[in-house]
């Protein structure tokens, strides 16, 4: 044995060395010859009469053959919107590495030149759209989107660096929060025309009514030039759309899905047969006299059924002319979910003795929700020859929601005698509503001279909300405690509010031009490029809303079970044509703008001024106020200042100032007197309430080694004059609940963001910290000489509503290109953050952190058709809220998820996991 062992050992290593001296390694990387970045996916094939091999490159342009047999052999690559390249090389036993530039294709037709754009909807597009912007932004492919677990774009948003969601009460993203600052403090465009917001009290625009796969491109500014509207002083969100290829194409989807949480129980549904569209009032004029006869109870009557599925369809198609002048596109977009979610509520007051939170409710909720999420959008354009093209788009966008709410409210004061007693309300709602945003945009781009072009828009744009005949029906019952026994008390229709019925409709309607020049000297020889523009909208908001009370008859006020049963008397018949929701609101917006850009060496400098004019005026249904009419106006001057200094191609440090405005909301602005009436505050309008302003500071690194990889690291400062709160406000003895504004608001912050890629395996990560602070006045109850219990105003320094000190996201990608598999991981962490904003002194709502981990995954199944799935919530996170006041053995006993020592709990929403399951076509 010991002869034979060094005989084995040397037969394998002279064996290695001769299948080393026969076989070959050839590697390198394929690139973009203009740009110098590497291609990802390019079919690579080496082949010879004796050998073939074949294979594509990976996530960072790469690809490697091994052990190739000694010979001759071409290797021949290809990629769509290049130049197809081959090569003769070698195979001799040595290592071969051979790096390939391929070059763009150009496609020359008379006088008109249309270049070869790859696809503009690719992660190599959206990173040279981040790492050639004139601004910080940051960006998000349609291929990157595609290949995600989301489908809305608000659940995009979650995946961008600095980004946290604000979430519906289904556990969707509806809001986007940007470096911790709220909703009001951004807009949101669509191929950068601003858009109006369904919201029927703000400006804000609701990002879950957008399908994800009609988008090319996501696009978040987080600093502002002057070309760029001002009232962003968190950020914008730019949508950009899909538009006419080079080539023809044609993608196609459908899936089918689950959501968990309806295997563990049935979905419940209503009828809206018979339910009219409008109110009597809006039907039949503010005198008339509503009778029973026109309402119908058909949303009170429910059905019930197991895990019904959801659905999923999209088709987009376009192409261009044979002479590439003209291009059109068109796509659709169809989503139909369903889902059903718990939520346990504690609600709380403030002992007026020692200022301490106490529980006075316990709610349980079920809710069934189903979803219809539509997107219809085209765009045409023809280019007349390389001086002059036009173009335009209409989009169409809903979202229509059916929503079941069970609500059981059991009173912990009001006959509570020990823990399972206590007066009880169960309040059975059935609610509709559809939002709607459409946009038309005529665009045109001319080259007047040689340094001369101009561009133009013309912009309808319109956003509505809907809510049919809400209708709720409230029954009250109990359970109290005799000789040691819960007895159950009779179920009785609520003798004040038995059914209610409400109407809600709103619109915001904006009309808008644009128009901007570019001259592009040559000034000591350093090319410069002088900007100057302008901006008006007109902007008309409508409100209507109508509440109905139907009461019960004495004699039949004991539930029995069936609605229809009881007879009931009309209360308010003529609805609510003073209430404070219905209210119009036109503004005026005009704006100018000068701004100048120049490189001088690796700097390149961009500066300007942006003027804005603001003028609106309101007329309000609420005569129980002053100032049932009025106007505001203001103008603002808002400079910037950006530097990209680029010590080569790959990398860029930015400095930027920006000074930025947010408007108020329209509703909070108008004078009025309303409020939930189980508020224990009404709340005011406040006509006087100011814009915010801010100034804004970003400093970052960016660096692009290769293909994906991409490092950015930036620091961010923003000092926020008059910003907006809400807060008790007490006025001639009475206390309400008023938006205003308070002093001086800070928040800074660092961003990490890095992506790399090897080979078939890839890993996406961002980090951001945020700490803002903000001064509000609480309330603040005291005992007086006198002995009265009185509230007061005291200042309190807080992080601003919505801020999360800590966010990150972890991405964990595969992909093959040979086989056509992507798979992703991903992992979004957000910290604990002020929910809801008390108007007393330590009583904020906070939600606790927490993570969300979701997984998506593609295969190509043959040329064109890719089956996938996305699984969403898998860790099924709740969303949880609490008060940072700590329970004692006292306040704990007896309340559900109370434990003593630890924080307050005061709501928990579970949501359970989804399931989606599909096929794709690609041509």
């Amino acid at each position: 044995m010991r002869f034979f062992l060094p005989l084995i050992l040397l037969f394998l290593l002279t064996g290695g060395i001769v299948n080393a001296q026969v076989k070959t390694s050839v590697r390198g990387i394929v690139t973009d010859k203009r740009t110098g970045q590497p291609l990802t996916g390019a079919a690579v094939k080496l082949h010879s009469a004796q050998y073939s091999a074949a294979g594509t490159t990976g996530l960072d342009g790469s690809f490697v053959f091994r052990n190739i047999p000694e010979g001759d052999y071409a290797l021949k690559v290809k990629d769509m919107g290049h130049e197809e390249m081959e090569q003769k090389i070698h195979c001799d036993g040595a290592v071969k590495t051979i790096n390939i530039a391929l070059e763009g294709k150009d496609v020359a037709l008379q006088t008109l030149t249309v270049k070869g754009k790859g696809d503009k909807g690719s992660e190599r597009s959206a990173l040279k759209t981040v790492q050639q912007a004139d601004m910080v932004l940051n960006a998000v492919s349609a291929r990157a989107i595609e290949v995600s677990p989301d489908i809305t774009i608000a659940n995009v948003m979650q995946r961008v660096s600095g980004v946290s969601l604000e979430r519906g009460n289904n556990g969707d993203g509806q809001y986007a929060i940007i470096r911790g600052m709220d909703k009001r403090y951004q807009y949101t465009l669509i191929n950068g025309i601003k858009i109006p917001s369904p919201d029927n009290k703000n400006r804000y625009v609701p990002l879950d009514i957008f399908p994800a796969d009609l988008v090319d491109r996501l696009e978040v500014y987080k600093a502002l030039t002057p070309n760029m509207e001002g009232d962003a002083i968190g950020g914008a969100t730019n949508m950009v759309m899909k538009s006419a290829p080079d080539r023809f194409v044609l993608h196609a989807n459908a899936a089918i899905g689950y959501a968990q949480s309806l295997f563990n129980r049935d979905f419940t549904s209503f009828s809206t047969s018979g339910v009219n569209k409008t109110s009597p009032r809006t039907r039949f004029g503010n005198t008339y006299e509503a009778g029973n006869e026109d309402f119908t109870t058909n949303p009170l009557h429910y059905t019930t059924r197991k895990a019904p599925p959801a659905s999923v369809f999209g088709i987009t198609a376009g192409g261009r002319s044979k002479d590439k002048k003209f291009g059109a596109l068109a796509g659709l977009s169809y989503q139909n979910t369903y889902s059903s979610y718990q939520t346990l509520y504690l609600s709380t007051i403030v002992n007026k003795n020692n200022n301490e939170p106490v529980f006075d409710g316990v709610r349980n909720r079920e809710n069934s929700v189903r979803q219809q999420r539509t997107g219809l959008h085209a765009k045409l354009d023809y280019q007349f020859n390389d001086n002059h093209n036009i173009s335009l788009y209409a989009a169409y966008m809903n979202l229509g929601q059916y929503q079941t709410r069970i609500d059981s409210d059991t009173s912990l004061e009001l006959g509570r005698t020990g823990p399972g007693s206590g007066r009880i309300k169960n309040i059975y709602r059935s609610e509709h509503t559809t939002q709607a945003i459409s946009n038309f945009t005529l665009q045109g781009t001319h080259k007047l001279a040689h340094q001369l072009n101009m561009n133009w828009s013309a912009v309808y744009s319109k956003a509505t909300a809907n809510m049919p005949d809400r209708a709720a029906l409230t029954l009250n019952t109990g359970v109290e405690r005799e000789n040691g026994q819960l007895i159950q008390r009779p179920v009785l229709v609520d003798v004040m509010d038995g059914i209610v019925h409400e109407w809600a409709r709103n619109s915001d309607e904006d009309k808008s031009g644009y128009l901007n020049f570019i001259y592009t000297p040559k000034i000591l020889g350093v090319k410069t490029e002088f900007s100057a523009g302008g901006m008006y909208r007109q902007k008309q908001r409508t409100s209507l809303y109508d509440i109905y009370k139907l009461r019960p008859d004495s004699s039949t006020q004991e539930f029995k079970g069936d609605i229809d049963d009881h007879a009931t008397k009309v209360f308010g018949r003529t609805g609510a044509p003073d209430n404070s929701l219905n209210y119009d609101f036109t503004e005026k917006t005009g704006a100018y703008y000068g701004q100048v850009k120049f490189t001088i060496g690796r700097l390149q400098t961009l500066a300007g001024v942006r003027v804005e004019h603001t003028s609106g005026n309101w007329m309000s249904a609420d005569k129980t106020v002053e100032g049932q009419y009025g106007n505001i106006k203001y103008t603002d001057v808002l400079p910037s200042l950006h530097f990209k200094y680029m010590p080569d191609h790959k990398r860029n440090i930015r400095l930027s100032y920006y000074s930025a405005i947010s408007r108020p909301g329209f509703y909070e602005t108008v004078p009025h007197l309303y409020g939930d009436l189980d508020n224990e505050y009404q709340e005011k309008g406040n006509p006087y309430l100011r814009r915010s302003t801010s100034d804004n500071f970003d400093l970052r690194y960016e660096y692009f080694p290769k293909a994906l990889d991409e490092l950015l690291a930036g620091v961010f400062y923003k000092r926020i004059k008059d910003p907006i709160e809400s807060a008790l406000i007490t006025d001639n003895r009475s206390t309400f609940f008023m938006s205003s504004n308070f002093g001086t608001a800070t928040n800074y912050g660092f961003e990490l963001e890095a992506a790399k890629y090897i080979r078939k395996f890839g890993v996406r990560v961002n980090y951001t910290f945020t700490k803002s602070s903000i001064s509000s006045d609480k309330s603040q109850y005291y005992r007086a000489d006198n002995g009265d219990v009185k509230p007061r105003s005291v200042s309190q320094e807080r992080p601003m509503q919505g801020q999360s000190q800590h966010i990150g996201n972890l991405s964990l990608l595969y992909k093959d290109s040979k086989s056509g598999f992507d798979a992703q991981l991903a992992f979004v962490y957000t910290g604990e953050r002020i929910a809801i904003v008390s108007p007393f002194l330590d009583n904020d709502i906070w939600q606790k952190g927490f993570i969300m981990m979701d997984f998506s995954a593609e295969k190509r199944i043959c040329k064109n058709l890719y089956a996938y799935t996305k699984v969403g919530n898998i860790l099924n996170t709740a969303n949880e809220l609490f008060l940072k006041t700590r329970n004692t053995e006292a306040s704990a006993e007896g309340i559900p998820g109370q434990e003593a020592g630890k924080n307050m709990f005061i709501r928990k929403n579970t949501y359970g996991q989804t399931y989606l399951l599909g096929l794709r076509f690609k041509l």
